[in-house]
């Protein structure tokens, strides 16, 4: 019994200081911060231009309608946070560091899922902060009062959308290690983002991550659009369907 609580409480150390590392390469990176401080950055620029476009200069028919104008600016400047997946498993690639990492973590098992775990966190954080952002700036480019909306209502929505924000950036960091390339992997992305997910926004095709995720964090939801508890599911399939496979492939790879 000793020896088999020993032998648990060392593989939970040695997970703890994997994913304490896999965290200490990720924010040591120029990159991280780069890609976070523009995406913050770009969705100030772009709230102030939709808070000038709030009717009446705020007086919407809603609060709801409103808010919907305080998160706006977050659909397009999510295409940081896909990036930030695909530089935190591509970036070890670029100049060969994948094979110390793979040394020092051997089990690549373990060694995925402590990135995952150090990623994860990271990017809520960040979510919260860009989203936060995004609304507060809209509201006051807009001049409307905190009292004028709904703030349970506000709260789902920062919340929503920094979790759909965080399991997208698992997602893209999956398909990162899948490729191994930082470039083609952000501009599959990317393309997906800035150009065919706009042409399907009138399908109301909610099997996909982007769209299905806008009828949790949107106070505006389609009569169209399926139960929440469904989007949820759509968003942690498509996680789910990058990341696994991502793993069973470094299991089986040389790096």
């Amino acid at each position: 019994m000793t020896t088999t609580h020993d032998a648990s409480r060392t593989r939970g150390r040695a997970f703890a200081l994997a994913a304490g590392a896999e965290l200490s390469k990720l924010i040591s990176l120029p990159a991280t911060w780069l890609v976070l401080g523009g995406t913050f950055v770009i969705t100030i620029v772009l709230s102030i231009a939709f808070g000038t476009s709030v009717p009446n200069g705020g007086g919407g028919p809603s609060g709801a309608n409103i808010l919907d104008y305080g998160v706006t600016a977050v659909t397009w400047t999510q295409c940081g946070f896909f990036l930030l997946g695909v530089i935190a498993s591509s970036s070890e690639y670029i100049g060969g560091q994948i094979r110390t990492t793979l040394i020092a973590i051997p089990d690549r098992v373990r060694w995925r899922a402590a990135a995952t775990l150090a990623l994860a966190p990271l990017a809520l954080s960040a979510g919260i902060i860009v989203v936060l952002a995004s609304v507060t700036t809209t509201l006051l480019t807009a001049r409307i009062s905190m009292t004028d909306i709904d703030i349970g209502t506000a709260v789902r929505i920062v919340l929503s959308a920094a979790v759909y924000l965080t399991l997208m950036t698992v997602l893209s960091s999956a398909l990162g290690l899948l490729i191994r390339r930082a470039i083609p992997a952000a501009a599959m992305l990317l393309l997906y983002l800035m150009i065919i997910s706009p042409l399907l926004q009138s399908q109301n095709w909610y099997f996909l991550p982007d769209i299905a995720s806008y009828t949790l964090w949107f106070a505006s939801i389609p009569s169209t659009a399926p139960p929440a508890v469904v989007s949820w599911l759509v968003l942690l399939a498509w996680t789910l369907a990058f990341l696994l496979p991502s793993i069973i492939i470094a299991t089986r790879r040389d790096t």
